[in-house]
């Protein structure tokens, strides 16, 4: 990559264009593509979060239920210092 050396404003001034027009070349032929498969994921990403949004609803709330269980076998797990298991 060329720097600007010259510090003449003419050769500036083409150095400027220079490098303008490969910037669309890059923009152009590299990045837009790239964003346009870009834009398609998170368009999918976005339809299956729409159908996941409330499924995960129902299974958190469903989850719940099982929170005081979950407490309850704690305390006796502890107060049979973790033998639980019937003989």
């Amino acid at each position: 990559m060329k720097t600007t050396h010259h510090f003449n404003p003419d050769t500036m001034r083409v150095r400027f264009h220079e490098l303008a027009a490969e910037r669309q070349r890059i923009e152009e032929q590299e990045v837009l593509p790239l964003r346009e498969q870009l834009d398609q994921v998170v368009a999918k990403i976005h339809v299956l979060e729409a159908e996941l949004t409330p499924i995960d609803k129902v299974y958190r709330e469903t989850r719940q239920q099982l929170v005081p269980i979950d407490r309850e076998m704690a305390i006796i797990s502890r107060a049979l210092s973790g033998r639980t298991a019937i003989e």
